[in-house]
């Protein structure tokens, strides 16, 4: 395990934890106190949820996954990925932060969380807009022209595609994207958005099977995230959770814990501490 100091900031520690399948998943570990493990979600890695975890190290021990194909995380053939991989990637890390560790989980990570809580029970569970078909396919048949433009090797198009129909940002909001320095680092996460798609608009509709997770559950969802799949999949979710709370981030939509960290810190070590 290696440790990387920055200057004013909290000890970052880089770990790596063994899933089932022999897949290597990295980690940065900082805080100290009880473990909460941090899932992304798709087209990203694990800086989405570092600016919420500086917020909570002073009390908590954070602990922020990259998920396989990212970074230290030694990814596979197209061919071997599955979301149950997925789930098996997760438990690894929560073994390596012990029992009693919380699990949290934005987008296509808090589907991951999900997955991985009916299977391996948590005693909290944070859920920051999970995407599932709930009303109709999250990508469809979008999917099928963002997967050509990647066999092309027209990356910046397959973006474009992936940012209008998935996340459903408006082409005023598209086009600064391209200017920022966010860019490249998307590039070089094209390539798994078209897997996870597939799994997530595989992913059943039934959500009763959700109801055995028995945990307290916070919910957290955008009053500005777009009405598909964010907010159906919210409000489809939240009323067969035994014990949710849901709580509204005003303002903000789906990319909250990295334009507002203040916010989802202080509902975090909130609802950690109740």
């Amino acid at each position: 395990m290696t440790k990387v100091v920055l200057e004013d900031a909290p000890m970052i520690h880089e770990g790596m934890a063994r899933s089932a399948d022999g897949t290597r998943i990295g980690y940065h570990r900082l805080g100290s106190g009880p473990a909460i493990v941090f899932v992304h979600g798709s087209i990203s890695t694990h800086t989405d949820w570092m600016r919420v975890a500086h917020l909570l190290c002073d009390r908590f021990t954070c602990y922020s996954i990259d998920r396989r194909g990212r970074n230290r995380s030694v990814h596979e053939a197209p061919a071997e990925y599955s979301i149950e991989r997925e789930y098996e990637d997760v438990m690894a890390v929560l073994d390596v932060a012990g029992p009693g560790a919380v699990l949290a989980g934005h987008s296509f990570g808090a589907v991951c969380a999900l997955g991985t809580a009916l299977r391996h029970p948590v005693p909290k569970l944070i859920l920051y807009e999970p995407t599932l078909p709930i009303c109709g396919p999250v990508a469809g048949p979008h999917l099928a022209d963002y997967a050509q433009a990647m066999a092309s090797n027209n990356i910046d198009l397959a973006l474009e595609i992936g940012f209008r129909y998935f996340i459903r940002l408006h082409e005023h909001e598209i086009a600064p994207l391209r200017h920022t320095r966010a860019w490249p680092r998307l590039r070089t996460l094209a390539w798994t958005w078209t897997r996870e798609l597939e799994a997530m608009d595989n992913q059943s509709t039934d959500v009763e099977r959700f109801r055995s997770i028995t945990c307290p559950t916070l919910m957290m969802l955008g009053t500005e995230s777009p009405e598909h799949p964010m907010k159906d999949t919210t409000r489809a979710i939240v009323p067969v959770l035994p014990h949710v709370r849901l709580e509204s981030l005003a303002g903000q939509d789906h990319m909250a814990a990295r334009n507002a960290p203040a916010m989802l810190a202080s509902l975090i070590a909130d609802f950690l501490s109740a």
